[in-house]
């Protein structure tokens, strides 16, 4: 023990003295032979002196490390300001080893080699230029002005950055070093350079093969020098398109929100075509039904077509021939008709099929103001399966659209197209298949995009719910005719629940508008308060002010919209705001029970008024027209439901009882009022008297008949 005891204590003083002399490595080497005898010693004899030399050697232990450790950051010389590294020599590597510091010293060395020399490397300057690394015999640094950026030189620069590392770092070293740098290298090269690289265009893709080829390049370099990270390079290279899909979706998006950001642009006049085939039977476009010609009545002045519905002729060569028509709508009026028997019986199965919401008349005017663009089931156009005696109209309206639909369309149109030269033979040796589900994909979040933020765009102007409700449905026609194009290799583009989403979203934008021109409409006639006491002041005042906004503002959003809607749309519009007005007014006088002669005479005075709105209602008159603005025959009927029943109201109220006997027998009263509501008015409008008597049995006699 004793003998031990002595030899441990001589290796102490020898370490000691190795110290003092400067000789730092070789004491680490002697005190490292030290630990490995007092360890066994010290548990072999418990006794105090061994105890006491056990705490010497900590303290020995103890500043060999701080020493070390000088030496160490004097030796390796990274300066962070200059960005330059001088690597340590192998003695300095071995002795860390030795004392079991080494991993930790590299650790701290990898950090800061990092933030003075790889972070300086990866990141841009001024968006474009880059600094360039440069090595002097045992020293790395990078350069101080920057040049152009490019991907080949950084890779270039990492290859000359892990040679450098493997010819002046001793292995000792570069394993550990390689197991704690290369994740961190690789990661930085990824996110901040290769990922960015990846261009959002398909052509450009194709010039980005040369990178593929230089990350080829760098994972052969790093598994010569034994470095991991070849996995981590190529999942990432095997995931190029899966990038390269989220750097167009992401591209897309923001193409999207300058397009919302910029506003409407520029606004666009569109024209919306339609050509549908029109049987000899059809008793729209025959004046007599005997006649063997189906040209026979065609340019017939009589023949009961109303005149924005004459059709302008073209000849076309071979068997087909074709119309051009100059407004929509050659269906409206028996729509019409039809819509009104069914208002009051199907309204809410109509509103259960569009699935709108509550708002039944949203549903009701975006179809109706729909009605004329839409072709009827049945037919077929292009010439196709015809029988003999049809004929081809081509139908023609335009309207007003902003610059978003197109700006949307263009990029929609753009990925449609790439997808189609993913199945190229140029593509062929990009593996990009598994990016067309992806790509397929991104047309819908344009549109979702598109739908979401619309609202508070088209908000800013007061015509955005309609230009809203017009650009909608032009994307959607421009869609369908995208869809119906498609390719074979585009059976991921599905694009029907996008369309359906966006018409619906259009009408609910259309049925806004319209709800809220009703409710202004309906609040200003409240200030008429029912036309009680329209004679007597200041209630007359009231009424009479009633009437003019309501006429006004009927004028206003006529000459406010013209600019917008397609003509058959603008007088559906319109339209259904003047029923809006008649109906309340009509709600209102029928509820008089007692209407004296001059408030007789002022109500009718007010029908006149709401009545002359009907110069809105004029067709649409084409450059070649022969009949003039002035002859033309206005549409209010066909356009306005109750219209014929408004007029009525206004003669009953301007009529004696003999002529309202007259009308209901003989003037068609009948078909807009049923006998008690003709009763009602009579009772109010006279006052008890034989001759009233005497009338109203003759009406309910009539109609018993």
């Amino acid at each position: 023990m004793i003998h031990n005891l002595c030899r441990i204590r001589a290796i102490v003083g020898q370490v000691q003295d190795l110290t003092n002399q400067g000789e730092l490595l070789e004491a680490i080497e002697v005190f490292v032979q030290l630990e490995k005898q007092l360890g066994p010693a010290k548990t072999r004899h418990r006794v105090k002196a061994f105890e006491v030399l056990a705490i010497v050697t900590n303290d020995l232990r103890r500043e060999l490390v701080e020493d070390l450790d000088r030496k160490w950051h004097d030796l390796i010389g990274i300066n962070g300001r200059t960005s330059t590294v001088s690597l340590p020599q192998d003695q300095q590597s071995r002795a860390m080893e030795n004392l079991g510091l080494l991993y930790e010293h590299i650790s701290d060395f990898t950090a800061q080699l990092e933030l003075a020399i790889l972070l300086p490397r990866f990141q841009l300057q001024n968006g474009t230029h880059e600094r360039l690394l440069s090595v002097d015999k045992t020293t790395l640094k990078l350069s101080a002005t920057a040049s152009t950026s490019d991907v080949h030189q950084l890779i270039d620069d990492l290859n000359m950055f892990i040679a450098f590392l493997a010819m002046n770092l001793p292995p000792s070293i570069t394993d550990p070093l390689s197991k704690v740098l290369a994740p961190v290298l690789i990661e930085r090269l990824i996110s901040i350079r290769l990922s960015t690289a990846i261009p959002d265009g398909l052509a450009a893709l194709r010039e980005f093969d040369s990178t593929r080829d230089e990350i080829n390049r760098f994972s052969e370099l790093i598994r010569s020098h034994g470095w991991p990270g070849q996995a981590q390079l190529h999942a990432w290279m095997a995931s190029i398109p899966r990038f390269w899909v989220d750097q167009r979706q992401t591209s897309s998006l923001d193409c999207v929100r300058e397009l919302l950001h910029r506003g409407y642009g520029e606004i666009k006049t569109v024209e919306r075509v339609e050509t549908q085939v029109v049987s000899r039977q059809d008793g729209l476009f025959t004046s007599d039904a005997q006649t063997d010609s189906w040209d026979a009545g065609w340019y017939d002045e009589d023949i009961g077509i109303s005149p924005e519905r004459k059709p302008d002729l073209q000849n076309t060569t071979g068997n087909q021939e074709e119309e051009d028509v100059s407004a929509w709508g050659l269906n409206d009026e028996a729509d019409d008709v039809a819509k009104s028997e069914k208002a009051a019986s199907s309204g809410d199965d109509e509103h259960d099929a569009w699935g709108w919401g509550d708002d039944k008349n949203t549903v009701e005017d975006s179809e109706s103001a729909q009605d004329d663009q839409r072709t009827p089931s049945g037919l077929r156009i292009n010439g196709h399966d015809r029988q003999k005696g049809q004929r081809q109209l081509t139908l023609r309206e335009s309207y007003n659209i902003t610059a978003l639909p197109v700006g949307i369309l263009d990029l929609i149109k753009n990925i449609v197209f790439d997808m189609n030269q993913l199945s190229h033979e140029s593509m062929s040796r990009f593996p990009m298949d598994s990016a067309v589900p992806g790509l397929a994909a991104i047309p819908s979040l344009l549109l979702v995009m598109f739908r979401a933020c619309a609202s508070n765009v088209y908000s800013l102007n007061n015509n955005g719910n309609m230009f809203l409700y017009n650009d909608c449905l032009w994307l959607v026609d421009q869609l369908q005719g995208v869809v119906q194009a498609r390719s074979a290799k585009q059976s991921h583009l599905r694009l029907h629940a996008d369309i359906v989403a966006l018409e619906a979203f259009g009408k609910r934008s259309y049925g806004k508008e319209m709800e809220s021109q009703r409710t202004i409409i309906k609040d200003l006639l409240d200030g008429a308060q029912g036309f009680t006491n329209c004679t007597e002041p200041p209630f007359s005042q009231e009424c009479d002010i009633a009437v003019r906004t309501i006429v006004d503002r009927l004028r206003d959003t006529h000459q406010q919209w013209k600019d917008v809607l397609s003509h058959s749309a603008l007088l559906q519009s319109i339209g259904s705001l003047v029923s809006s007005a008649i109906d309340k007014i009509i709600i209102d006088v029928e509820d008089m029970s007692d209407i004296s002669e001059p408030e007789s005479q002022r109500l009718t005075a007010y029908c006149r008024q709401v009545i002359a709105v009907e110069d809105l209602f004029l067709p649409q008159q084409s450059t070649d027209s022969i009949s003039s603005q002035e002859a033309a025959v206005p549409l209010t009927a066909v356009y306005v439901p109750g219209w014929l029943r408004f007029q009525y109201l206004s003669e009953i109220l301007d009529s004696s009882l003999v002529d309202i006997k007259y009308l209901w027998t003989d003037g068609g009263l009948q078909l807009e009022y049923d006998m008690e509501e003709v009763v009602d008015l009579i009772e109010a409008l006279f006052a008890d008297s034989e001759h009233r008597r005497r009338a109203i049995g003759d009406i309910r006699r009539s109609s018993a008949r």
